[in-house]
């Protein structure tokens, strides 16, 4: 089983964490201020609600969006988003090629935060999975998963990571495995009987 991190999910980690961490450090001072010389009055519990807020934001950037990638095992390839994964077969993939966003993606056509997320890898080469058809669990892919992770010139994935080589390399490898397997499962055994008693 090999983890591949992605860049989407790394960069939306990095911008987020910090400013979170700021802003909750700034409101627990405020709030710890406030213990000690009370400014707030009545609504000093509304403080304490969004340092709370804060800090559940800050789990979900820094600990659940960093847990996010492509997982590649012998069985499946895993999309495993924060909060989601999904299982794809190797039975629905076409073809594991290189491309990049660009090649997807008008960047002026993109929303100002999705610039600033792909801005850094734009324009580098990533691997694009493409896919027969999407698994029941992606046909609402868009509740789950950032629309920048799916192929708009045809249907698949569209994987920016560390090392896109190694992925695609692993991806391959592990769908030609899976595949011999079924093979050698469909193939029947044409031995004698007594070669096949001898083997037991």
């Amino acid at each position: 089983m090999k983890k591949h991190k992605l860049l989407l999910y790394d960069q939306m980690s990095r911008r987020m964490r910090g400013r979170l961490l700021w802003l909750g450090l700034t409101l627990l001072v405020l709030a710890v201020v406030d213990l000690l010389r009370p400014f707030l009055g009545s609504t000093f519990y509304l403080l304490w609600l969004v340092v709370g807020l804060v800090v559940l934001l800050w789990l979900y950037y820094g600990i659940l969006v960093r847990r996010a990638g492509v997982v590649v095992t012998p069985s499946y390839l895993l999309l495993q988003g924060p909060l989601r994964g999904v299982k794809i077969s190797y039975g629905r993939i076409s073809a594991v090629t290189s491309t990049q966003m660009a090649q997807h993606y008008d960047f002026d056509a993109l929303k100002g935060g999705e610039r600033r997320l792909v801005q850094p890898f734009f324009g580098t080469a990533c691997t694009f999975v493409g896919l027969n058809s999407w698994p029941k669990t992606l046909s609402q892919r868009s509740l789950w998963f950032p629309r920048l992770l799916f192929g708009v010139r045809r249907e698949g994935l569209l994987l920016a990571s560390p090392n896109w080589m190694q992925l695609n390399r692993d991806i391959e490898e592990a769908r030609r495995k899976w595949h011999d397997a079924r093979q050698q499962k469909g193939k029947k055994d044409g031995r004698s009987l007594a070669a096949q008693i001898l083997d037991l």
